[in-house]
């Protein structure tokens, strides 16, 4: 409940075991049979100003407190700075040897580059999309170009996986040769070219469509391959075998050779693994690009497609890490302040996230109060308030102001403590730790009637004082303003001057040992 008690508790004793007990109190001390006159002590009536304000004591903190942490995994390389030191936004407090964090990004980084090349060719996306696109787009595998679907064997209700099928371009034929160094020489990229296939008779025009200038050593000699593009009049493929001649000034040649592969193809790839539920295309169909050739089940097909890219967008972000790894090994204070510790050395293995230091910025400062729950109405963001606390100059004073209340109390004997936080600005000398006594401000009032507390009590929820009638008293209702440790305000039922009764006594006839005669009767203390 903090340091000061509950004002109100304070309040109540004094009012109650004091002052006025109303007609209770006079009934009790008639009653009572012994001798001796009735003193009471009084008190006036006035007017002035009255200042409520609430009390509480608490520790001083930094208002603004980093962690200082590695951003990379390595090893401390130096350390530079030491605990109380005072350090800048952005200073280099310590630095880290890399280590092997380059090796791991350019391994993981050609992992990441051959899985989103895998799985773009089978989502049919570019490779910048593999990580977001619906991975139900893998269910449909599509062409990956026109042409003529080659070698698909799939069949509804089998699995499949991989390479499906190839589409090839089979408008276009190529045929690959080895030819010895005096051939060689003779032709070039474009030279003419007639192949006659065994199987038919007549010749298909053709060019030397590629020349490779780097020897191949054969069992004769070295050799150098020739790449040979003839038209397919429909009714050639690919292992076709004939002759070709060509066509060079002097003295035309003749070689042997085969068709080789088909103008262009590419394979209709699935990265995933499942079960086919259609078929749209047949072997030897021609298709166009982004036409559909089957489709696979859901379930173990989809789970597979979504495990696949999970996997890319995983490699991503090591990747991204890895990088800015790299970027961060040079450890660097993130606010202005004093560095509290130094938890690393030089030679020091540290992993990413190591805590380096503690950096408190000591020039505004919070003091955390605990109020009780009768004076946490009063107290309001914005609210002025004085911190007391031991400084150069011995106890001294210190403006702040009121800038949280705290959401939820914390019951402690029956009453319940709210956190109340006053925002300080450091003269110079203030450390967290400090112990601190908080004064708030609530509220002044001007030139209003003023009544001694002790002179106040409560019975069944309305307030009353006694006003001294001659020998007697008499209890007067009163509404109550402002309350104080001192004074209440009396809105209605008192006039200035007007004296009440704030204590009573019976004065004894004689004076018997050990008995002071104007000491007062104990007297039971009056409910609130």
């Amino acid at each position: 409940m903090g340091r000061f008690p509950v004002r109100w508790a304070v309040v109540t004793v004094v009012v109650l075991a004091i002052a006025g007990l109303g007609y209770w109190g006079v009934n009790a001390l008639s009653k009572d049979q012994s001798k001796g006159e009735l003193v009471m002590a009084i008190k006036p009536v006035t007017k002035g100003d009255i200042e409520v304000t609430v009390r509480g004591w608490g520790q001083l903190q930094a208002t603004e407190e980093r962690a200082i942490v590695s951003g990379a995994t390595g090893v401390i390389k130096d350390v530079l700075f030491e605990p109380g030191q005072s350090v800048r936004k952005g200073q280099v407090l310590a630095t880290i040897e890399p280590g092997s964090l380059s090796v791991s990004l350019k391994t993981s980084e050609i992992e990441l580059e051959t899985k989103r090349v895998a799985l773009a060719k089978s989502f049919g996306v570019p490779m910048d999309q593999v990580a977001t696109v619906n991975p139900e787009i893998a269910l449909t595998v599509r062409a990956p170009m026109s042409g003529r679907v080659m070698g698909l064997t799939a069949s509804v209700g089998s699995d499949a996986s991989g390479k499906i099928c190839s589409v090839v371009d089979d408008s276009r034929l190529l045929i690959k040769l080895q030819l010895p160094q005096y051939r060689y020489d003779v032709v070039h990229v474009g030279t003419k070219v007639v192949f006659r296939a065994n199987r038919f008779e007549g010749g298909i025009e053709g060019v030397v469509s590629r020349c490779d200038p780097n020897p191949i050593k054969g069992d004769t000699g070295y050799l150098y391959e020739v790449w040979v593009g003839i038209a397919n009049p429909g009714l050639l493929k690919v292992g076709d075998e004939g002759s070709l001649t060509f066509e060079v000034p002097g003295d035309d040649f003749r070689h042997d050779g085969k068709v080789t592969s088909y103008g262009s193809e590419q394979a209709a790839m699935s990265a995933v693994f499942g079960k086919v539920k259609t078929l749209y295309a047949r072997d030897g169909m021609v298709v166009q690009k982004g036409d559909p050739i089957l489709e696979f089940e859901p379930g173990d097909a989809l789970l597979s497609a979504m495990t696949l890219q999970l996997g890319v967008k995983k490699l991503m972000i090591e990747v991204e890490d890895l990088r800015l790894q790299l970027q961060s090994l040079s450890i660097v204070s993130p606010i202005d302040g004093v560095a509290i510790v130094c938890n690393v050395t030089p030679g020091q293995q540290v992993s990413k996230g190591t805590q380096v230091s503690t950096v408190s910025n000591f020039t505004k400062m919070d003091l955390m109060l605990r109020v009780d729950e009768m004076d946490v109405p009063k107290v309001q963001p914005g609210q002025q308030a004085s911190v007391y606390i031991w400084g150069p100059q011995g106890r001294q004073a210190i403006s702040a102001t009121v800038s949280r209340l705290g959401a939820t109390g914390d019951p402690r004997d029956g009453m319940s403590a709210f956190n109340i936080t006053l925002a300080v600005v450091n003269p110079g000398y203030l450390r967290p730790g400090m112990g601190g006594e908080a004064q708030i401000f609530v509220s002044k009032k001007q030139n209003v009637i003023l009544c001694p507390v002790e002179a106040v009590y409560k019975e069944d929820e309305k307030w009353f004082v006694d006003l001294k009638e001659g020998k007697d008293r008499k209890p007067v209702e009163i509404q109550v303003g402002a309350m104080n440790d001192k004074y209440a305000e009396i809105i209605q039922g008192l006039t200035e001057g007007q004296e009440v009764v704030v204590g009573m006594t019976k004065q004894q006839p004689t004076t018997q040992p050990g008995r002071n005669p104007s000491s007062p009767i104990p007297m039971p203390i009056k409910g609130r």
